[in-house]
C-alpha cells in the first residue's frame, strides 16, 4: 500500500473519533431507560427515591454494557478480515492490516465491560457477533479471546480465566492471520496462551498457564502443559 504512514496517521484520528461514538452512543438508551423508570417510580419519600436512583443506575449500566457490546461486535463483523481457509498472509502495510488493527482496537474497547459478562450467554453472543464460531455449551472465562473471527470453538469447550487466544502474528514484515481450532469437549486451563494456527483435539486438556506455540496440534484426549507445552498424559480421563 502506498502512503501507508499517512493512512495510519489519518486512520488513527478517525478511529479515535469512532471510539468516542462507540463509548458514547450506548449512553443514549441508558439515559432513556433512566428517564422512563424514574418518571414512574419516584415517590414523595426521599429514602425510597435514593433506592430507586440506585437500582435504576444499575439497570442503566447493564443497558450500556449490552449496547456497547452490540455496537462493537457489529462493527467487527462488518469489517473483519475474512480468512478463506485456515490462514491468510499479507504485507504488513496493507488494508488487511488496517482492518485487523481496527477490530483489535474495538475489542480492547469492550474490555472494561466485557469482564462483567464472563462467563455467560451475553459474552458468547458478543464473540459470535464479532465473528467467532462457537458451538453449544461453550464456557468462555476470558476477555482475551482476540481476533474472534479467527477462532472456532466446538461444543462444551471450557476456556479458563486469563487465557489468551491469538489468531494473528507478525513475521518478516507480514501479517499472518491463522485460524485457531478448539475441538469439542477440550479444556483450556486458566492463564493459558494459545498462538495462531493451533488445533486442540477433541477432549484434550491444556494445563494451567500453558503456552501452545504457533501451528501446534494437540492430539485428541491428551493432557499437555508447560512453557511451551509438552505431553503430560496420553489420557485426559480422570481417575477416581
Amino acid at each position: 500500500m502506498k502512503n501507508f504512514a499517512l493512512v495510519q496517521t489519518v486512520g488513527s484520528g478517525v478511529l479515535l473519533v469512532y471510539t468516542i461514538i462507540l463509548w458514547g452512543l450506548p449512553i443514549a438508551p441508558a439515559l432513556a431507560v433512566f428517564d422512563l423508570i424514574t418518571e414512574f417510580a419516584l415517590t414523595d419519600s426521599v429514602t425510597m427515591n435514593y433506592i430507586v436512583y440506585g437500582l435504576t443506575a444499575g439497570v442503566c449500566f447493564m443497558v450500556y454494557i449490552l449496547s456497547l457490546l452490540f455496537f462493537s461486535g457489529m462493527t467487527q463483523r462488518l469489517i473483519h478480515v475474512r480468512i478463506p481457509e485456515d490462514k491468510i498472509v499479507d504485507k504488513l502495510e496493507s488494508w488487511n492490516t488496517v482492518r485487523w488493527a481496527i477490530c483489535a482496537h474495538l475489542h480492547r474497547c469492550t474490555h472494561p465491560v466485557l469482564v462483567h459478562t464472563i462467563p455467560s450467554p451475553i459474552c458468547n453472543a458478543y464473540y459470535r457477533l464479532a465473528g467467532a464460531k462457537l458451538g453449544k455449551g461453550v464456557q468462555i472465562n476470558t476477555i482475551n479471546l482476540n481476533d474472534p473471527s479467527a477462532v472456532t470453538v466446538g461444543d462444551n469447550v471450557v476456556i479458563g480465566g486469563r487465557s489468551v487466544i491469538n489468531g494473528h502474528l507478525v513475521e518478516k514484515g507480514q501479517l499472518v492471520l491463522a485460524r485457531v481450532h478448539l475441538e469439542k469437549n477440550c479444556l483450556i486451563g486458566a492463564g493459558t496462551t494459545i498462538q495462531p494456527g493451533v488445533r486442540i483435539g477433541e477432549g484434550a486438556v491444556i494445563a494451567t498457564n500453558g503456552l501452545v506455540g504457533k501451528w501446534k496440534e494437540i492430539p485428541a484426549g491428551e493432557v499437555w502443559g508447560g512453557l511451551p507445552v509438552k505431553l503430560i498424559s496420553k489420557s485426559s480421563d480422570r481417575k477416581t
